[in-house]
């Protein structure tokens, strides 16, 4: 096998490693997941595993940088394409993003929904590598729509998880959803954003 053979290989399996980590992290949290367990969902041995990432630790540190840094880039991209725009019309594109993030990536719901329970070291360095920045600017926007009076009233932190429970919960319920309502498929993504949008109550925006 060629050098080029091998690094494909290499990141193939990888990249299995992340998936089922992933998948093992959302479901049972960091605690309830082995290393073992994953080896074994990602079809590699456990050795492999541990050459790629050398604690339980490394790997769910891998997986959250996996899910969080492409998310981030495409809500630099979303505020960049809105720079232009309203604040209200801002808060609005990046609602937007974080919707169609939830609709199709439901374990970041998931697994935040594990993680934020208790003020783990790993928690405190997912809020400083990831989560800070999204929220003290989204935090910064809200303020300056309500003192413009565009944005609803109330505590601005409180309408900013209001709207990460309002898309996380629609996608990471889904089957609970299905099951209680009889629907064959989670809601459409623009459904959930007019939601979105009656919540923050912005007035500069047709319904």
């Amino acid at each position: 096998m060629g050098v080029n053979a091998r690094t494909r290989a290499a990141d193939a399996a990888r990249g299995r490693i992340i998936r089922a980590a992933r998948a093992r992290f959302a479901s049972v949290g960091f605690e309830g997941a082995s290393t073992r367990q994953i080896a074994e969902e990602a079809g590699v041995a456990q050795s492999l595993l541990l050459y790629h990432f050398t604690s339980k630790e490394s790997l769910w540190k891998a997986v959250m940088d996996d899910l969080f840094f492409p998310a981030r880039a495409r809500l630099d991209e979303a505020e960049r394409a809105s720079r232009e725009a309203t604040i209200p019309e801002r808060l609005m594109a990046v609602a937007r993003l974080i919707v169609q993030l939830a609709a199709e990536q439901p374990d970041i719901h998931r697994l935040m929904t594990i993680e934020g329970r208790s003020e783990s070291g790993r928690l405190r360095w997912l809020v400083e590598r990831h989560l800070r920045p999204v929220h003290e600017k989204y935090i910064a926007w809200i303020r300056r729509g309500q003192r413009a009076r565009l944005i609803r009233s109330g505590d601005p932190v409180l309408l900013y998880y209001s709207i990460l429970a309002i898309a996380g919960t629609t996608y990471s319920l889904a089957p609970e959803i299905k099951l209680l309502t009889g629907t064959t498929s989670p809601p459409a993504p623009a459904a959930v954003e007019a939601l979105i949008r009656s919540l923050l109550h912005v007035e500069t925006e047709a319904p």
